[in-house]
């Protein structure tokens, strides 16, 4: 049964991956850095300080992890700002959730600042009755520490917990804090691994069916 619902943030609610690949971009390239697709595809499931550090071994020359965390955290903010983007179907399945009195939760390993610009340009915080951030906790997705504070703060078991996620980290994440995932990305399907710990798998939320879900603790 399910009693409360917890989103991931980048790539599930607002439509930011483009942008963090173009900030990071930016920024490490001033540091001799030569950024390749096929880096950021490695880095997109890190958190901000896994990324820094990431990039700091291929770099030309030394620089402040935390300078240049703050540079691609004020990039990003400054972008979506600029043209905040929801993912598909993301605000509708807010609202309805909201209006079955569904506990709704965000687990995210953005730090704070990214976050609660997303919030504030989407107009989404009040659905919200537990925000976790990568600066909330000790330990970052793929470990299930955000998922299990998240649980917490709503109140609910994790067996009851429902989340959304759109990456691999995050599927592990939420499944091994004992919780119900549905994988939604538009772009990677589920391969065989995710296959056999997700509930199921959309291309958006504007595929999602409550009728899927059984019953549902209203």
């Amino acid at each position: 049964m399910i009693k409360a619902i917890i989103f991931d943030m980048d790539g599930v609610i607002v439509d930011s991956e483009q942008i963090w690949d173009d900030s990071e971009k930016l920024v490490f390239s001033r540091y001799g850095i030569e950024v390749t697709e096929h880096d950021q595809r490695t880095t997109r499931n890190m958190n901000m300080r896994q990324v820094s550090e990431y990039w700091s071994q291929k770099a030309t020359m030394p620089f402040s992890l935390e300078d240049a965390e703050q540079k691609v955290i004020e990039q990003v903010c400054q972008q979506i700002r600029f043209r905040p983007q929801a993912m598909l179907g993301a605000l509708n399945l807010l609202q309805q959730i909201d209006t079955l009195n569904i506990p709704i939760g965000l687990a995210t390993n953005a730090p704070k600042p990214v976050c609660n610009t997303v919030l504030q340009c989407l107009e989404i915080e009040s659905y919200f009755k537990s925000i976790q951030t990568a600066d909330d906790v000790t330990h970052t997705k793929p470990h299930p520490e955000i998922y299990l504070k998240s649980a917490d703060n709503l109140q609910v078991q994790p067996q009851h917990c429902l989340v959304f996620e759109d990456s691999p980290t995050g599927v592990k994440a939420a499944h091994d804090a004992g919780m119900q995932v549905i994988y939604v990305n538009p772009k990677h399907t589920a391969d065989a691994t995710l296959l056999k710990i997700i509930r199921s798998a959309l291309v958006s939320l504007e595929h999602f069916s409550w009728s899927d879900l059984g019953s549902v603790y209203l």
